[in-house]
């Protein structure tokens, strides 16, 4: 017990904490104060920048910078793996983050940080339940600027060998992907949806669509404040992919190859059958199907920015990432 005491003791004194209300940056190892002060103009910028959009609110938001896998399992439990960089439990206003030692090497520090943060801001300013997953994933990736490149190029590879995600399968494979191949697919179709999405309707219509969010279910909230419908939105970014498609395989040593360059110019045939099966369909009965209530729950929300990178572990990507 005595031992116990003193290295509670010495947990506290070696701590360093620094606030700038509603943000409170913790460093449970006092060497890492510099990393807090730069964790904490992180957090007052991103704030600052999403102000026309987002309010944080006067209600406390803490990051505790987590310098060992241990003390970030301490917060994240079971889902404290070497692939997860970071976790929000949005509903207490909570994030912990790895610091920069113990993440992998070429992890975005700032990025995490920012991801985090936006997924807090979120569950503040809407009704996170009405959003779907792969929406709430994309704007948090979107405004982090994260993976802009990399979601683009894998988007690419994804059309040419057929592996585009329906939309009804999008949220279970983020959350209970089958493969890590599959965990990253997600990641990169939910950023260049929320890309699309934001493209096609403007700045001003997006966001009343995600604080619309806050009364209406997602299907709702577009059509009210998107001026679209999700069919039109669905349809039109799957008939958008094909530029993605072109990039990837007009870009020097694409690993798309010529290869690529058929399954494109098959594409524009694959297309005019296409629009003739759309017409066939009854509207809402698709909308009901394809865009109907969110079923998971966003209390708690786990990371792992390096989805893509690499394949991973399959049961790591199946127990530790959204």
């Amino acid at each position: 017990m005595t031992a116990f005491l003193a290295t509670a003791l010495l947990m506290v004194s070696a701590a360093f904490e620094v606030s700038a209300p509603p943000f409170t940056v913790e460093a449970r190892d006092g060497s890492d104060a510099a990393l807090a002060e730069r964790s904490l103009a992180i957090l007052q910028d991103a704030s600052a920048e999403w102000a026309p959009w987002l309010a944080t609110g006067e209600a406390p938001i803490r990051l505790i910078l987590a310098e060992s896998e241990e003390a970030f399992r301490h917060y994240a439990g079971p889902l404290g793996r070497p692939n997860v960089s970071g976790i929000a439990k949005a509903w207490q206003g909570l994030m912990v983050v790895k610091t920069p030692g113990v993440t992998r090497p070429g992890s975005d520090f700032r990025g995490t940080v920012r991801h985090e943060l936006m997924h807090v801001l979120l569950f503040r300013n809407s009704n996170t339940d009405h959003m779907p997953r792969w929406l709430n994933e994309g704007i948090c990736m979107k405004m982090a600027n994260e993976y802009q490149w990399q979601s683009s190029f894998t988007l690419a590879q994804m059309f040419v060998e057929s592996r585009v995600i329906p939309y009804s399968l999008l949220d279970r494979a983020l959350h209970t992907p089958d493969s890590g191949m599959e965990f990253g697919d997600a990641y990169a179709q939910s950023l260049s949806m929320t890309r699309y999405l934001r493209d096609t309707i403007g700045d001003e219509r997006f966001w009343a669509v995600v604080r619309g969010m806050r009364e209406l279910p997602f299907a709702d909230a577009l059509r009210e404040h998107g001026g679209i419908s999700p069919t039109e939105f669905w349809q039109g970014y799957m008939g958008s992919l094909w530029r993605v498609a072109w990039l990837g395989v007009l870009t020097p040593s694409s690993l798309l190859g010529f290869g690529g360059f058929l399954v494109v110019a098959a594409w524009f045939r694959r297309r005019g059958k296409d629009k003739v099966i759309y017409r066939r369909w009854e509207k809402e009965e698709i909308e009901d199907q394809l865009f109907g209530p969110v079923v998971v729950s966003w209390d708690e929300v786990v990371e792992d920015p390096d989805a893509w990178k690499d394949g991973g572990d399959d049961d790591e990507r199946r127990n530790g990432g959204t």
